[in-house]
């Protein structure tokens, strides 16, 4: 009885320290963020179709805002079944027990790219910003050049969430 506990106890410790997140303090152009990767969860989606009204998540340096906007306007995703996209996963993430995760605006993203090594990326993966492009497009960032592309937003990429450090 006293192996199989250990046992337990050894699989429990290993199992959660691999769901764990990474967190990844980050300094860039004076600002202070902690970017959460989670790359580990898969790829997902920008969010269906939707085109965000009063282009209200276009800002290139407020991510905050722009996934406010893209929840607001997506919603439940319900054009795409339902599934799980890029700002719903990071505005839900509750991290190191924080709950202001964001989606990153493109300026937000070159912070992330700036610490690039630190990320579980793959070398030509990309990740989402909260930056929308147009009605079906918004934008990415392409690990192995650094270079922003427009790519449509039901297509699944990487998600990396960012938060402003205290």
């Amino acid at each position: 009885m006293n192996k199989s506990f250990f046992l337990t106890i050894t699989i429990l410790f290993i199992l959660t320290n691999l769901s764990a997140q990474k967190i990844i303090p980050i300094e860039h152009n004076g600002k202070k963020y902690e970017a959460l990767d989670l790359t580990a969860k898969g790829k997902v989606q920008w969010g269906g179709y939707e085109e965000i009204p009063a282009d209200a998540a276009k800002s290139e340096s407020n991510g905050a805002a722009n996934t406010r906007a893209i929840i607001t306007a997506v919603g439940s995703n319900a054009g795409q079944e339902g599934k799980l996209y890029a700002a719903k996963l990071c505005k839900e993430a509750k991290d190191a027990g924080k709950n202001d995760w964001y989606l990153p605006s493109k300026e937000e993203a070159d912070a992330i790219y700036a610490f690039k090594d630190k990320f579980n990326v793959e070398e030509r993966g990309t990740i989402w910003t909260s930056t929308e492009a147009n009605g079906t497009q918004a934008i990415t960032k392409y690990w192995y050049t650094g270079a922003f592309y427009n790519n449509q937003k039901v297509e699944e990429y990487h998600v990396v969430c960012i938060r402003k450090a205290d």
